[in-house]
């Protein structure tokens, strides 16, 4: 699992940046035709650049109306940024079909696990509980969906897994050479919490997630939320999530390692519950209104909710310097500056400004950012 979240005192500028971050997809393992996988869903940020280069999650169609995937890539994003596709292969040439999201429910219990050495860096953290789902706007009616284990597999259990993520880590020099255009597949098979719980450093939650592992294939960053499937009565059954693996402990794409997945025995619940708690879900984006001179006021203008009414709402205020190709650089927290109203200094005046609303329900976060003024 990659981070999503941004630090406390300071923002990263451009959209991969504000959503979420991708983790998790097959190194090693073989190519796999569309047609291997037809309830594949890929998760993207919206944009106009090839969907494999956009792709930030995997996922599972498990009814008509409903995709599986894990709670981290859904966790803080903006969900009006994101957009579904199913059934594809090569997704530069063969995307799938575009879905439409009505809303998701992250699990109640989702929570991070952070590494005793470093309790602030969110990338070295495992998940636990680690599972959502989506509910559709529309039905797909003609895909058979994944069907969902009823209980956990033992100990040994054959599993393949399937992901278009990274194939290995990224080269700065040629950095599209790694990203995981093609479906692929690798084969793992289940073990024991505790061997597990030994190579990912103590950070496994045994109540919701199961590992497995593979000499030849590892998970990489790139398609967390992607399903694991055993084969139960000749039919493919969805029995784990893919979570993390060895980027917690700075090994991504290792192969080899252990890897964490979220337990769907375990939590079956939260994706058959035919009405779970749903996230926020916004009608339209964050505005900042007024002029930024010094002594004028801005105004934050938060959007209405279609779904999922905010439990709570926090806002904050961020502001950045100019770098000389005239964009922001790093964002920093306004302290003390959490209200509706910026009053603008001298000082502000001259910086870039930014505010974000983070808003919550017992299903999800979202996080809201305004455009920088």
């Amino acid at each position: 699992m990659v981070s999503r979240r941004m630090a406390t005192c300071m923002l990263s500028v451009g959209v991969g940046a504000l959503t979420a971050a991708p983790a998790a997809a097959v190194s090693g393992g073989e190519q796999a035709a569309a047609s291997d996988a037809p309830w594949m869903v890929t998760i993207a940020n919206k944009g106009e650049r090839p969907l494999h280069q956009r792709a930030q999650c995997g996922g599972a169609l498990i009814a008509p109306d409903r995709v599986a995937t894990a709670g981290h890539c859904l966790d803080t994003v903006n969900p009006s940024h994101k957009e579904l596709y199913l059934g594809g292969g090569t997704l530069s040439t063969d995307p799938g079909r575009k879905l439409e999201v009505k809303v998701y429910a992250i699990h109640g219990g989702y929570r991070t696990l952070p590494a005793e050495e470093a309790p602030w860096d969110f990338e070295k953290a495992a998940p636990a509980n680690d599972i959502a789902v989506v509910v559709l706007a529309e039905p797909v009616k003609d895909v058979t969906p994944l069907r969902i284990a009823k209980k956990s597999p033992a100990a040994g259990t054959p599993v393949t897994a399937f992901g278009h993520g990274l194939t290995a880590p990224i080269d700065p020099q040629n950095p599209e050479a790694s990203l995981g255009d093609q479906l692929k597949r690798g084969e793992f098979k289940t073990i024991e919490d505790g061997p597990c719980d030994e190579q990912l450093d103590h950070r496994v939650d045994g109540a919701s997630v199961l590992c497995a592992q593979d000499a030849d294939t590892g998970i990489c960053p790139g398609d967390s939320g992607g399903p694991l499937v055993a084969t139960v009565n000749r039919r493919p059954e969805l029995v784990v999530i893919t979570s993390f693996a060895g980027e917690i402990l700075g090994k991504g794409c290792e192969r080899g390692i252990a890897a964490g997945f979220a337990d769907v025995g375990a939590l079956r619940d939260q994706l058959t519950s035919p009405r779970p708690a749903f996230a926020p879900m916004p009608d339209g984006q964050v505005t900042v209104q007024g002029d930024k001179k010094p002594g004028s006021m801005l105004t934050y203008d938060a959007p209405r909710w279609t779904v999922g009414k905010p439990e709570s709402v926090e806002r904050k205020w961020y502001s950045a310097d100019w770098d000389s190709n005239g964009k922001p650089s790093a964002f920093y927290r306004i302290e003390d500056e959490t209200g509706p109203k910026l009053e603008v200094s001298e000082e502000l005046a001259a910086q870039a400004l930014m505010c974000v609303m983070t808003a919550k329900t017992k299903g999800g976060t979202v996080e809201l950012y305004s455009e920088v003024v």
